[in-house]
């Protein structure tokens, strides 16, 4: 018993020598150690909830992998370090990884619409949790896309093969319709969903979500854009010359896309009696499919199959201001629409007269100052050139010599037909209409088919050369020539280029009145004229001499004067210095009001114009500023018989023989 409460006594004396070795001391000393370490003895700071973002909503096609998007999350004193995503709503989907930023997932399969919906929370660096935020995800059903495919045709009038030889309209044909563009339309809402174009039989493929109403439309435009390798080219009819009016359209009736096959027929709307029916639908694509075969005649092997055409637009519709290719605001053919006097959608020779204008002014040069032409008129040099080789270029293209204009005269369809093949006749001097001369653009016409053509239709005609040298001059030499584009510039350019053959085309231009063993550009051997005192047709001039030409006011009603053979008068010099020069030109005309006129161009461009409108001034003058060595060409005329008149109009004074009286200082 000692013992043990000895031991109990040892105990408690031992655990206070421990307290005191570890300094408990005196409880009343606070500068202990016990009180001054640094840990745990202070506040600590308040850490901020973060902020969860499940990014922004997203619509899917059923199939599709979708990605969440959790990285907008943020923390305002830390950093985000654990993600947590649920689906709450929809159906139930699979995530790759429900604690990643941005998981994915498949879209399911539905039949309808179908909305899913996700929650993300976040945590910090030291634990805290965000709210929740949420995510909807709609899925569509996925699409079957399907092929379309058909064939699209217009219908285009034919002539008759009989007397009036008038257009047929109870036998419309249909053809293919080529190049042309072509939509794919939602039925319902019109949305386009796929566009493409016609091939060079009119087939055209499409590629659209099945099982979906659709209409094809078909647009009245050919287009090859620069995201395609060349041709390239732009064409579209529409009612206006503007770029901003959008081309005309036709567009077929709704069917179901999983059919997988439309046709499409475009009917003239045009009654067999030549009256409409309804929209004429056809005319647009009757035009564009004229051209398209115009432009082959370009892109053939060995003439131009790279060629980059310039945008053309064509007016047809309520334009009545005559048959004409502008480059007035924009490059355009206007043809006309009026069934009760003259259309012209299915006038394919007049089409392809017309591109020939646009193809002369774009790829070669044209000096044509326009104006109304027939054949048989003695024309202005110029024009003589143009319109022939309108109606040359348009029977090549279309592989056909017979030319045919529609039109209604008395109530009755009628046409008016020749044959550019047939060779005006030669009975020297050519002093009457319909003649041979270098004035008359049937003249130039059956020379250049002649050229072109391999059937002899005369003993003058034994050259064949296709349409490569044709072209090789009229973007070579003809477009660079100091004198103006007429036959003289293209016939001496082609003898140039065609040595083996000049012989022969000595020949079938001799035919025509024109001096061809020694002809040049500025037809200075040229002794074969339709009135007397028009030689030499390029007059020279020298500077400080005064020149005298004679001018004749011709044509048989004043819309048709300017243009013709005699109204105007050239006259040539070549800069010996680079200076300023000034022309004065006076007229013999005694007429009140008398205004003589003039131009000077150099190579075909304008460098100095007295307008056309009565002046005050008299003599005339006027100043351009010329180079060394360079030939300049002064087209002189008196306005009584040079100055185009609109239609309806009167001529500025009275038309007549005047001499004009020229000098350059």
């Amino acid at each position: 018993m000692r013992q043990s409460r000895t031991g109990l006594i040892l105990t408690g004396i031992a655990a206070l020598l421990m307290l005191t070795a570890c300094g408990g001391g005196d409880s009343g000393d606070s500068g202990g150690g016990g009180g001054g370490g640094g840990g745990g003895g202070g506040t600590q700071p308040t850490n901020t909830s973060p902020v969860a973002n499940a990014g922004s909503p997203q619509t899917v096609i059923a199939g599709a992998t979708v990605t969440l998007n959790g990285t907008a999350s943020s923390d305002a004193d830390g950093s985000i370090a654990g993600y947590a995503w649920t689906q709450t709503a929809g159906t139930a989907v699979v995530l790759s990884n429900a604690t990643a930023s941005q998981p994915s997932f498949t879209a399911p399969q539905v039949v309808a619409t179908a909305t899913l919906t996700f929650r993300l929370a976040v945590t910090d660096n030291r634990g805290a949790a965000s709210a929740a935020a949420a995510v909807t995800i709609t899925v569509n059903p996925s699409i079957t896309m399907v092929s379309v495919t058909g064939l699209v045709r217009f219908a285009r009038v034919p002539f008759l093969n009989a007397y009036p030889f008038g257009l047929d309209y109870a036998n419309a044909v249909l053809q293919p319709s080529r190049g042309v563009i072509v939509r794919a339309l939602d039925a319902g809402t019109q949305e386009v969903l796929a566009t493409g174009a016609t091939d060079t039989g009119g087939n055209y493929s499409l590629s659209v979500p099945g099982n979906t109403s659709v209409a094809i439309q078909v647009v009245a435009r050919m287009q090859r854009d620069s995201t395609q390798v060349l041709p390239r080219w732009d064409v579209r009819v529409q009612d206006g010359a503007l770029t901003a009016v959008a081309p005309y359209t036709f567009t077929g009736v709704a069917f179901n896309s999983s059919v997988g096959a439309q046709n499409i027929d475009i009917p003239t709307g045009i009654a067999a009696n030549g009256t409409a029916s309804g929209v004429r639908a056809s005319g647009p694509f009757a035009i564009l499919d004229t051209i398209y075969t115009a432009m082959q005649a370009v892109l053939a092997p060995g003439i131009a199959p790279g060629a980059s055409f310039p945008a053309l637009i064509v007016d047809w519709g309520s334009q009545t201001v005559g048959t004409h290719f502008s480059t007035e605001t924009a490059q355009h053919i206007a043809l006309l629409a009026d069934l009760t006097e003259d259309t012209e959608e299915f006038d394919q020779h007049v089409i392809a007269h017309e591109f020939g204008h646009y193809l002369e002014s774009n790829f070669s040069r044209a000096d044509n100052i326009g104006g109304e032409h027939s054949a048989g008129d003695r024309l202005d040099m110029r024009v003589a050139f143009g319109e022939g080789f309108g109606y040359a270029f348009a029977a090549i293209a279309l592989d056909d010599p017979v030319v045919r204009d529609s039109f209604v005269f008395n109530g009755s369809q009628v046409v008016s037909r020749f044959n550019v093949e047939t060779n005006p006749a030669k009975v020297p001097p050519a002093t009457s209409d319909g003649l041979g001369c270098w004035c008359n653009e049937s003249s130039v016409y059956s020379i250049l088919w002649d050229l072109y053509d391999n059937t002899p239709s005369e003993p003058n005609d034994s050259v064949f050369l296709g349409f490569q040298p044709i072209w090789d001059v009229l973007t070579g030499t003809q477009r660079t020539t100091p004198a103006f584009t007429t036959v003289f510039s293209f016939i001496a350019a082609l003898k140039a280029a065609r040595p083996a053959e000049a012989a022969a085309i000595n020949t079938l231009v001799a035919a025509q009145n024109i001096n061809a063993a020694s002809i040049d550009a500025f037809a200075t051997a040229e002794t074969s004229t339709p009135f007397p005192n028009l030689l030499p047709l390029f007059a020279s001039i020298t500077p400080g001499v005064p020149a005298i030409v004679h001018t004749t006011g011709t044509g048989a009603a004043p819309a048709r004067l300017y243009n013709k053979a005699g109204n105007h008068a050239f006259l040539r010099f070549t800069a010996a210095t680079s200076r300023t020069f000034t022309v004065t030109l006076s007229t013999s005309n005694p007429n009140v009001g008398r205004d003589p006129d003039f131009v000077v161009y150099r190579s075909g461009t304008q460098v100095s114009f007295d307008g056309e409108s009565a002046s005050t001034q008299y003599p005339e003058t006027g100043t351009f500023n010329a180079t060394a060595g360079t030939t300049y060409i002064i087209d002189a005329y008196d306005c009584a018989n040079g100055c185009s008149v609109p239609n309806g109009g009167t001529p500025q004074g009275t038309p007549g023989d005047y001499d004009l009286t020229v000098t350059i200082n």
